[in-house]
């Protein structure tokens, strides 16, 4: 798991406050060479995107790494994917895919502003002003991009949710000795979700077809003490690892994107109980 999944609240602020010390920079640089006028929107500009990513950043990825994903807003739920789809891309790829976006963005900037300035300075000040605007624009219309491709490369199979099948664990004690990895969804699961399960368990499959098993948390009182975090609207959705292959690396790789998704094992969610204790269900 790279730098980025294991710190995100450091990593947009190491990225914030390294636009704002080159921000300072520049501005040490433009009163000691005399620049002009021209090159306080910059100043300003640049000020701005390093405080945008400083203070708003943490709540981006508090949004993003939200594991109960809300149920009545598809539009919003497939915004919520984007930073799994990029963790779990990385992870099989090995590749820094959001960290050369982020690099990409951020050059960007560095490349108008530097165009500001001669534009500004030699051509005429519209030019810089123009400039300017577009190192605002450009890193979110590269983030867009960004978002899109990633998004188009993961959901290679469309309509996955079709393939989806759920059934209930005809024994609960069983199901706790094989131990599956289980999420924790608010609410029933929409297709946008199946569709999202699906094209991230397709490449462990043995076959096309993908089976879940469905427990509602009131049903896990027949057997065991729930954990206090579950609520009664919560649903277990478990993996039976019989029917994926996770043969050589695949199950290292299955294990870090379980990691990635919030896939815990079955037993992390309920505790064993003969007595059938009573609970708040």
């Amino acid at each position: 798991m790279g730098f980025r999944q294991r710190h995100p609240y450091l990593f947009w602020q190491l990225i914030g406050w390294g636009i704002l010390l080159a921000d300072f920079g520049f501005l040490v640089i433009s009163a000691l060479c005399e620049f002009g006028e021209w090159c306080y929107p910059i100043i300003v500009f640049t000020f701005i995107i390093g405080l945008f990513f400083v203070t708003v950043s943490p709540v981006i990825v508090r949004l993003t790494r939200r594991r109960l994903i809300p149920q009545n807003n598809d539009a919003y739920t497939e915004r919520l994917f984007v930073g799994k789809i990029s963790a779990l891309l990385e992870v099989r790829r090995g590749v820094g895919i959001s960290v050369s976006t982020a690099v990409l963005a951020i050059s960007s900037i560095i490349v108008f502003i530097f165009a500001a300035y001669i534009l500004g300075d030699r051509v005429h000040l519209a030019l810089g002003f123009a400039c300017i605007v577009l190192a605002v624009v450009s890193p979110f219309l590269i983030l867009g991009i960004y978002s899109k491709s990633i998004t188009r490369s993961f959901f290679t199979v469309k309509n996955g949710e079709k393939r989806v099948e759920f059934t209930i664990p005809a024994d609960l004690k069983e199901l706790l000795n094989t131990n599956p990895r289980t999420l924790v969804i608010t609410g029933e699961p929409n297709a946008v979700l199946l569709n999202f399960f699906y094209n991230w368990l397709k490449y462990y499959l043995k076959t096309e077809q993908l089976t879940l098993y469905r427990i509602h948390a009131p049903d896990l009182c027949h057997d065991f003490q729930p954990i206090s975090q579950l609520r009664y609207q919560n649903v277990l959705l478990c993996i039976p690892t019989e029917q994926l292959d996770l043969t050589n690396e695949k199950e290292t790789l299955f294990n870090n994107e379980c990691a990635i998704m919030g896939a815990l094992p079955f037993s992390n969610f309920v505790d064993f109980n003969e007595e059938n204790e009573e609970s708040d269900y």
